[in-house]
């Protein structure tokens, strides 16, 4: 049984420790406390488990177990640590010389209070050449394509996400002869206007062949939802000194709704981004953006804990994007059936993943999102 740790979010306190099957009387006494950090350790072994809750008390802080804790019947328990930022760095001080598994948990720690805050959101607008994508109000021809980039570089958009390929669950994977057969025209007319001087591009592709092709026209971003799976794109994204978006996903678009069970959705994410990012470096890409993969191999609870708790990916020190535009869970939560209706969902929704941490959104729809982000940073 592994152990793990995840950042949660300490505005849903109260609900974790229901969760967790906290005495209630104790619940209330620890939500009187500091709490800059809240943290649910996953199958803490039971030695482990005594100790912290110890350092945590020695400190101020506290280590919230299950009710049943106390009766030291099962080998490994959950738990939820909290204090404030003093207290949590004392805490991981202290564990670093700990037995029980303790040092590697003082690490992971110590990486959530060495994490920077979010710098000023930016708007990836998403641009399709495909008939089947997601939402009609992103699909054009090269023409039309060409007037809407146009129009987002007027409106002071700063990246744009190009795409050939849908990646709608249930779609099938697109061999690179036809994605770039649709894209090609787009990406020659991009290179000669020297567009790629007035904004980013973004080639949102799984296939090496249609990556290499765009970024040699100026683009600058790899935006892959297969999370690179494979390698030769890592090679493609070096050899152009490009950016790169590492999305978690599972299988493929086709598969992807059938991979869906997780024994702990934020710990698999979390080391999905922690290999994937070592694994990027020794290609020699350093630029890297994370992309939680709203919607991929995850079901409605799952994509809304995974926003709730964004602020876990901060530990990175990475630009994390999220993009959740009119997708099937806003539908399910506001009986929305068609893409078409979800406008004012996403605005939500993508308000409170920038209050969590994201940096990045990646949209449909430009100006009522500009209109958003402007109050954010108001406020």
């Amino acid at each position: 049984m592994k152990t793990s740790l995840y950042r949660i979010n300490p505005k849903n306190l109260q609900e974790e420790f229901a969760r967790l099957g906290v005495d209630r009387s104790g619940s209330e006494i620890m939500s009187k406390k500091a709490r800059d950090f809240v943290f649910f350790c996953n199958a803490l072994p039971l030695s482990a488990m005594h100790t912290l809750k110890q350092e945590a008390l020695s400190v101020g802080a506290d280590l919230a177990t299950p009710q049943d804790a106390i009766l030291c019947k099962k080998s490994h328990y959950d738990a939820i640590l909290l204090g404030s930022f003093s207290q949590i760095k004392r805490i991981s001080q202290k564990c670093l010389s700990q037995p029980f598994g303790l040092k590697s948990l003082a690490l992971h720690l110590s990486t959530h209070l060495s994490s920077k805050a979010s710098s000023s959101p930016k708007i990836m607008a998403i641009l399709n050449l495909t008939p089947d994508s997601l939402y009609q109000g992103s699909r054009f021809d090269c023409t039309d394509a060409l007037r809407q980039i146009e129009q987002y570089i007027q409106m002071g958009v700063e990246m744009i996400d190009i795409g050939g390929a849908s990646s709608r669950p249930g779609s099938e994977i697109l061999g690179y002869e036809e994605e770039l057969q649709r894209l090609q025209p787009l990406l020659d007319e991009i290179a000669e206007r020297g567009l790629g001087e007035r904004a980013i591009f973004s080639i949102d592709t799984y296939n090496y062949q249609t990556a290499d092709y765009a970024l040699s026209r100026g683009f600058k971003v790899l935006n892959d939802i297969l999370g690179f799976s494979d390698e030769r794109l890592l090679e493609v994204c070096a050899k152009h000194n490009a950016s790169a978006v590492l999305m978690h996903s599972r299988g493929t678009p086709q598969t992807m709704q059938n991979l869906t069970e997780y024994e702990c959705l934020m710990s698999e994410v979390d080391e999905f981004f922690e290999s994937g990012i070592e694994r990027m470096k020794s290609y020699g890409v350093s630029e890297i953006v994370l992309d939680i993969g709203f919607g991929f191999a995850k079901l409605r609870e799952q994509n809304l804990s995974l926003i709730k708790n964004l602020s876990h990916f901060k530990r990175f020190n990475l630009p994390i994007l999220v993009g959740a535009s009119r997708k099937s869970t806003i539908g399910e939560i506001l009986d929305k059936k068609t893409a078409d209706d979800r406008l004012y969902g996403t605005l939500a929704l993508h308000q409170i993943a920038l209050q969590n941490g994201a940096e990045i959104l990646r949209v449909h729809d430009v100006a009522p999102h500009q209109d958003m982000i402007k109050i954010f940073k108001a406020m």
